[in-house]
């Protein structure tokens, strides 16, 4: 990572059980005209995930939204809005072990990860009508839980998917040197873990900026636990793709100070269905934060508005 971060051990770590209901100042739109509902629907093993939705008056399409590693659905703040505006309904959810779930800082698994999404896009259904084109928008990690989800679950005839910087690691030697550090972070540091704490965002737009470095729903520790469980995720993701055969949209930052843009190259290159890729000069890992994201946000709304218009326009009959 760059000098963006500031990290250090930690032996310990204190349980991080942020103040939920009270952290609720990251909840102002650049929309503020747009209606958002916050609450949170009951999985299939009993937890509550908590949600933000913003409807729209006449939605042409649904979007479930996921974050990334660390963050919350209080990401999507702006973009959430920027899509409703643009007659989408939109919804966000904390992926398990992130923002206000019970297991805030632990790691959820995979398996459980990808069924939280297939209970969303039927939540989101249920809501809305079956009859929607449903995409699914995931940004870092929430992108490669995505991916995960598309190739498990073909039957959730989901309408596409918009990849914003992947979580995506290749190559044998990364995931050896990657799992032997993490498995050696867990074996000295059973309860501890990684002190992880921003001190820049320049490149980011200025409410995403104050967001990133003071929100306290934002986790600034990772346990070695949950950067396994990453590694895997990422890693398993650029596996998995070959089995994704619905329409993607592959977008990445130049100056990703994450990952490896060959890494999500990769997992681009092995996707089996109709794909896009687009690169945005001088953006960083977080596109959808990027001071410049009105960009972003105009390529996925184009790349969507085309979608829908192929599956409404009338098919051609060779006589």
């Amino acid at each position: 990572m760059s000098a963006a971060y500031r990290m250090g051990l930690a032996p310990s770590l204190p349980a991080d059980r942020s103040d939920f209901e009270g952290a609720r100042w990251s909840l102002v739109a650049r929309d503020p005209s747009t209606p958002l509902r916050s609450g949170g629907f009951v999985a299939s093993d009993g937890e509550t995930i908590p949600y933000r939705l913003w409807p729209a008056k006449e939605p042409r399409a649904l979007v479930l939204l996921l974050h990334g590693a660390l963050d919350y659905s209080g990401a999507f703040d702006e973009f959430g809005p920027q899509l409703a505006s643009h007659s989408l309904s939109v919804l966000a959810i904390d992926q398990r072990g992130f923002g206000g779930t019970s297991t805030r800082g632990k790691w959820g698994g995979r398996n459980r990860m990808i069924r939280d999404v297939i209970e969303a896009v039927l939540f989101l259904r249920m809501r809305f009508g079956c009859d929607l084109p449903l995409f699914v928008v995931g940004e870092s990690m929430g992108a490669a839980v995505a991916v995960h989800s598309a190739a498990r679950a073909p039957d959730l005839d989901l309408a596409g998917l918009v990849l914003a910087a992947p979580g995506a690691v290749s190559g044998l030697w990364r995931r050896i040197v990657g799992g032997c550090v993490t498995k050696f972070l867990n074996l000295v540091l059973p309860n501890g873990g990684l002190r992880i704490e921003r001190v820049t965002a320049w490149e980011h737009a200025p409410s995403a900026a104050i967001r990133l470095l003071g929100d306290p729903m934002v986790l600034r520790q990772i346990r070695p636990a949950t950067l396994i469980g990453l590694l895997k995720l990422s890693h398993g993701a650029v596996e998995e793709a070959e089995h994704v055969r619905i329409p993607v949209l592959t977008m990445v930052g130049e100056r990703d100070d994450v990952l490896r843009i060959g890494c999500i190259r990769r997992l681009h290159d092995g996707l089996a269905g109709e794909k896009q890729w687009a690169s945005f000069p001088g953006a960083p890992h977080l596109l959808l934060h990027w001071k410049h994201n009105d960009r972003v946000v105009q390529l996925v709304l184009a790349w969507i508005d085309d979608r829908l218009n192929r599956a409404n326009s009338p098919r051609r009959i060779a006589l």
